[in-house]
């Protein structure tokens, strides 16, 4: 059996039964044992969801998975379907897949099995194991059925293509034909699963299943939702963080043609009509007076203040501390400091924020693009104060996620209006509203100190992390004698050999919110340690790439990644000379995290006029086991241009109170031309469970990219975006 697992293995007793179902099919769920356990364990649809939580397949061959957890373009409703297959023995063109309700059932098992979250790259990390049982828990009830019926060993049936082979005798059946009576055969006690040398279709890229209805149109997004009577609502929040709604007159909405009401929410008003466009028409009608808040003249000016008081707190407690620093300290023989800073950074997904709900006095309806539906029922029912298990969320497809939409804010204003209107309403925000109201990436601002011994490498490391604390509003628990443990990702973590290393933390809280962005905190502090490394590097008179190789002597697994990426980005030879005038860089940066490395290396033209012009990115990832290739190099492209964007453009600006930005002119993004020439190598590891892969090929761009702009024109950022420091494109 193979034993490479992520998660401890299920009780398949406890998560598979069966149900024969009329028309022949098979159905795996899960047994209960009474209907207020089944609903308390499966959400409002108890029992009736109970039976078919799962997998179900056909008398027409068809297998179809409930993909329980956020497709926002990830790829997992291939990706788990894969899995299944994979041990069932299914041909890719009868697989399919849906989304189930809510229920405890579908929380994610990456997240310790506590939250029906999708994120923190934990959907095949916390399901591959499960889903490969309960694919490979089929195939054995299938193989018994056929066994039984043509009086043969078990052991000398195979299942492949969907079908039942018996080799010997040369008969073969659907799994469709034998669903019924694979549906009465027992749950087997012990499965084996397929070692890796047998995998069929685990490692390939095979095409993903929710392509079609994305090309054709037909795949349900949550701005798709269309309820009967159903009305649409924009709404404005305060422009300062944390007001409250004083007083607004709805007569000049009440006046555009469309428009149905105006709710007023405690620190917002939202405009309802028939259709959007009148809403929003009505919304800028509005002049709604906020009362007053102590934060209203708050800008960049006091955001530095706060940075910098932070960054020179004497009592700052320490998160971590390994060796001895200060002894280390003492007996350098060269000493650096440096400081870095990156800005908050908006989701801005394509998608705008919206949520659909429908109020009724024994259940509430929510269709929702989210990330997080136990957050959403929590906080309804504390919103409205009503049973949990009257709340019914409805999945669809995201447009964009990295974080934004594990928030319960949509749904919740969503179910206030439609409650007061007494009718289904869907919520659409704006997209000023979108980046003017969202939970942003935090700002933070490092100090770093370094020792180096005679060889020029590192012995210690000092490091001062000023940054919000992303778990303070939502775990707050998680928060004791002002340590946030997050604060310490790409430095707890870190594979580098560096005998002594300390980290203090000064949790900054000036009240701009802040929560969970792609890659989360290794967007910043993986930023801060690879720049620290490449000055360094440079300080002593070494290539970067060659530096880091002295740090992970140790360790096998990083060094062939960077043999990979040396020789996928033809690291040895020079940099060709660019047009009479320009200047050429390269630079290079490593991440790990999420169970998964990377490594880039990024090639840059500078003019004479300072435009940085990104020629080409080579990015080698190992994520342990492959399960779909293509969709891993899709994830890294996406993550290579998420990372750059972030490093040139990124930033939001606070600003009387609130935030500066609000649209796309304001909040950029790579454009197709701008996009440099992308190398992707997808890399496997020995015994090693899968890595996440859609937030870790986010951190090590903007790193790389600064070392590049260093070795073109001599000048090192250490304050991102890079194109308010001097550079344009």
């Amino acid at each position: 059996m193979n034993s490479i697992a992520t998660t401890p293995s299920l009780n398949r007793r406890s998560v598979i039964a069966v149900l024969a179902l009329g028309g022949g099919a098979l159905v795996l769920g899960v047994p209960f044992a009474s209907a207020q356990q089944a609903k308390r364990d499966f959400g409002p649809g108890g029992p009736k969801e109970a039976f078919k939580c799962w997998l179900k397949i056909g008398a027409d061959n068809s297998v179809t998975v409930r993909v329980h957890l956020a497709e926002m373009g990830q790829g997992i409703t291939t990706a788990l379907p894969q899995l299944v297959a994979e041990e069932l023995g299914a041909a890719w063109a009868d697989m399919r897949f849906e989304f189930p309700p809510n229920g405890k059932i579908y929380y994610n098992r990456g997240y310790g099995n506590f939250t029906e979250g999708t994120g923190g790259s934990a959907s095949i990390r916390g399901q591959f194991t499960m889903f490969r049982e309960i694919g490979a828990t089929a195939r054995e009830m299938f193989k018994s059925a056929a066994a039984a019926q043509w009086k043969v060993p078990v052991s000398e049936l195979s299942a492949e293509n969907t079908r039942i082979i018996h080799a010997k005798s040369g008969r073969s059946a659907s799994l469709g034909e034998l669903a019924a009576a694979a549906a009465k055969q027992p749950v087997p006690t012990s499965i084996a699963l397929k070692e890796k040398t047998d995998w069929k279709i685990l490692g390939s890229a095979l095409p993903r299943l929710d392509t079609p209805a994305k090309v054709d149109g037909s795949a349900g997004f949550g701005t798709d939702v269309v309820v009967a009577n159903m009305l649409v609502a924009t709404i404005q929040a305060a422009p300062v963080f944390t007001a409250r709604l004083k007083s607004v007159d709805p007569a000049p909405a009440l006046k555009v043609q469309g428009v149905r009401q105006v709710v007023t929410l405690d620190n917002a008003v939202a405009v309802v009509a028939e259709s959007y466009w009148p809403a929003l028409k009505g919304l800028k009608a509005l002049m709604p007076e906020w009362e007053s808040n102590s934060r209203a003249q708050y800008g960049m000016g006091n955001l530095n203040a706060d940075f910098d008081a932070a960054l020179n707190r004497t009592d700052a407690p320490v998160l971590q501390a390994t060796g001895d620093v200060d002894g280390a300290l003492k007996a350098a023989v060269q000493k650096a400091t440096f400081e870095y800073s990156v800005p908050y950074l908006a989701h801005a997904c394509m998608e705008p924020m919206n949520a659909t709900a429908h109020v009724q006095k024994d259940r509430i309806d929510i269709w929702i693009p989210g990330q997080g539906h136990t957050s959403v029922v929590d906080g309804v029912s504390k919103a409205l104060g009503v049973d949990p298990l009257s709340i019914h969320v409805h999945r669809t497809f995201l447009g964009g996620g990295f974080g934004r939409r594990g928030e319960d804010d949509v749904a919740i204003q969503a179910v206030l209006i439609a409650k007061h209107v007494g009718r289904p309403v869907k919520l659409i925000w704006s997209r000023e509203e979108d980046i003017r109201h969202d939970f942003y990436r935090p700002a933070a601002k490092m100090r770093m100190t370094a020792a180096l011994d005679a060889n020029g490498m590192p012995t210690a490391l000092d490091i001062m992390n000023a940054c919000p604390s992303i778990s303070m509003r939502r775990f707050p628990e998680a928060i004791k004698d002002g340590k946030d443990m997050s604060g310490l990702a790409g430095f707890g973590d870190s594979p580098y050999k560096i005998a002594n290393s300390r980290m203090r933390y000064a949790l900054v809280d000036n009240g701009i919110p802040v929560g969970y962005w792609r890659a989360v905190n290794h967007t910043q502090n993986v930023f801060f340690r690879e720049a620290m490394l490449n000055e360094l590097a440079a300080k002593v008179g070494k290539d970067g790439l060659a530096f880091r190789r002295a740090l992970l002597a140790d360790n096998p697994r990083y060094l062939a990644v960077l043999d990979a990426v040396e020789k996928l980005s033809d690291y040895a030879t020079l940099l060709a000379p660019g047009k009479p005038g320009t200047k050429r860089g390269r630079g290079f940066a490593l991440s790990n995290s999420h169970g998964s490395i990377v490594a880039q290396v990024i090639d840059i033209t500078v003019g004479t006029d300072s435009t940085l012009a990104i020629d080409r990115v080579s990015c080698v990832v190992d994520v342990g086991i492959i399960v779909n290739r293509g969709i891993i190099e899709a994830q890294m492209e996406s993550s290579i241009i998420d990372g750059l964007a972030s490093a040139m453009f990124g930033g939001m600006t606070p600003k009387d109170g609130g935030m500066a930005e609000g649209n796309f002119n304001e909040v950029r993004f790579m454009k197709l031309a701008e996009t440099p020439e992308l190398r992707v190598e997808v890399r496997d590891w020995p015994d090693t469970p899968p890595g996440g892969v859609g937030e870790p090929g986010v951190p090590p761009g903007p790193p790389a990219l600064v070392d590049a702009l260093a070795h073109a024109t001599g000048v090192r950022v250490r304050a991102l975006p890079i194109l308010k420091q001097g550079f344009n494109i």
